[in-house]
């Protein structure tokens, strides 16, 4: 800067020197009303060339002066950022630690040194939600979005807490405001689908479905998932009496993949209920040969016993037994319709026939137990019944879900562990499915 200064001057003398010279005249100049001072021509351009210099003196002065202001602003930054790095460095190895309380300290300590820094805000929510302070979170988050409005990362998990506090309805407002400025934002969709199956709002987690596979392409996952929502879409139907409507969306979904096991089931579940037995049977018949899943003969009894009509039952097993005489299942669930009905030599003839294969269950135990015991061989029925009583709950099947291998009293058209439709199976009849692909996940990072 003094160089440039000496620079300036000595060329501003040079050139009043060199003028000064060459011009000898004077000049008028008015200052104020009527007041005028006499000033040689050359002394004139000096003045307003000085003038000039000194305005650029301190334009240049006072960009100095912003320049260093600004530098010592970044180095305060610096300096808070490191401080900030540094409690929640520590406050991250408390929380691996298992020590929570000296987490929330530090990373709470780090939250307050720097509001722009966001990795603290996402750890201390995490640490929140661990030790059940869904409040805490949520206000914490909340701070986080007035620091930085509308940032993607803070509107995630700022929807974690409020599904974590429950607040579903809260939850559903952050999403659809992600999405009406991104309406392929796949982590905001998958969110938004799960909460409607919460909240049983099928249709809308179709729609939602959908929109996901615009925006992600058509992944056999995403194609499995969007029909287990219109069959449960169709269930809806079904429950509410609208038997007709149901048929319609289960035979579309049908067409569209014949092998979705629950569709069938409840197709011929809705047949049997309008009134159409014949029909409903011939599904349900149809789709044990097809899927070789015993979950049809189950439905068959249930709603044959349940509609008074045994005769039906045992003509319909009779029938499929004439096709398939070494069929494990169909033996095993003959065997216990014909207990039911009190026709004991015929339920135990069908059972030994099971027993005779190899095949070896719980269920298969009891009913021979409970056989024998009606026969009055108790010798038997003690022996079959210790074969079963650790593991079974009685003449119900438990069915085992091929992917995640979570066990139920009776057949459901999809698993509540995995949330995968079409698994449930006995032990035995299916090998166990590949895990569904994992939804978007984001990362948990500033």
């Amino acid at each position: 800067m003094s160089r440039l200064a000496t620079i300036v001057v000595l060329i501003i003398v040079i050139l009043f020197s060199y003028f000064a010279f060459y011009n000898h005249g004077t000049t008028n100049l008015t200052v104020w009303q009527g007041k005028m001072v006499e000033l040689p021509i050359v002394g004139l351009v000096l003045l307003s060339m000085g003038i000039g210099a000194a305005i650029v003196f301190a334009l240049l002065a006072i960009r100095g002066i912003r320049r260093s202001y600004d530098n010592f602003q970044v180095s305060m930054k610096k300096r808070k950022r490191a401080k900030a790095e540094e409690l929640y460095n520590r406050g991250v190895d408390a929380h691996l630690s298992g020590k929570m309380h000296q987490a929330v300290k530090l990373l709470e300590e780090a939250v307050a040194k720097d509001t722009e820094f966001l990795l603290p805000f996402f750890r201390l929510g995490t640490v929140y939600l661990a030790l059940g302070e869904f409040q805490k979170a949520l206000q914490l988050h909340e701070k986080a979005l007035e620091a930085h409005p509308g940032n993607l990362r803070v509107l995630l998990f700022l929807i974690d807490d409020y599904l974590a506090a429950g607040q579903l309805t809260e939850a559903v407002g952050v999403l659809n405001k992600i999405l009406a400025k991104d309406d392929s934002n796949r982590t905001a969709l998958v969110a938004l689908r799960d909460i409607q199956e919460k909240q049983g709002d099928w249709e809308g987690a179709v729609e939602t479905q959908r929109k996901f596979i615009k925006a992600a392409g058509k992944e056999p996952e995403s194609q499995s998932h969007l029909l287990g929502l219109r069959y449960q879409v169709a269930a809806g139907y079904l429950d509410d009496g609208d038997a007709e409507r149901a048929v319609k969306t289960l035979r579309d979904i049908l067409k569209e993949s014949p092998d979705f096991a629950a569709a069938t089931v409840a197709l011929g579940e809705a047949r049997i209920r309008s009134g159409k037995v014949d029909e409903g049977l011939k599904v349900l018949t149809e789709g044990y040969s097809r899927h070789h899943n015993p979950v049809f003969l189950q439905v068959m009894e249930e709603k044959l016993i349940k509609r008074e009509n045994p005769r039906k039952l045992i003509e319909t097993f009779r029938g499929l037994l004439d096709s398939a005489p070494e069929d494990v299942f169909l033996n095993l669930f003959y065997g216990k319709i014909c207990l039911r009905l009190e026709m004991v030599d015929e339920s135990y003839m069908a059972l030994k026939k099971v027993e005779s294969t190899g095949y070896d269950s719980p269920l298969m135990h009891a009913l021979l137990g409970e056989v024998n015991a009606r026969r009055e061989r108790y010798k038997e029925a003690i022996e079959e019944f210790g074969l079963y009583v650790d593991l079974s709950d009685g003449l119900h099947p438990r069915f085992i879900c091929g992917n995640c291998h979570h066990t139920v009293d009776g057949w459901a058209s999809r698993c509540d562990s995995c949330g995968l439709w079409n698994s449930f199976a006995l032990p035995g009849l299916t090998e166990p499915r590949s895990t569904p692909a994992d939804s978007p996940k984001y990362e948990n990072e500033e």
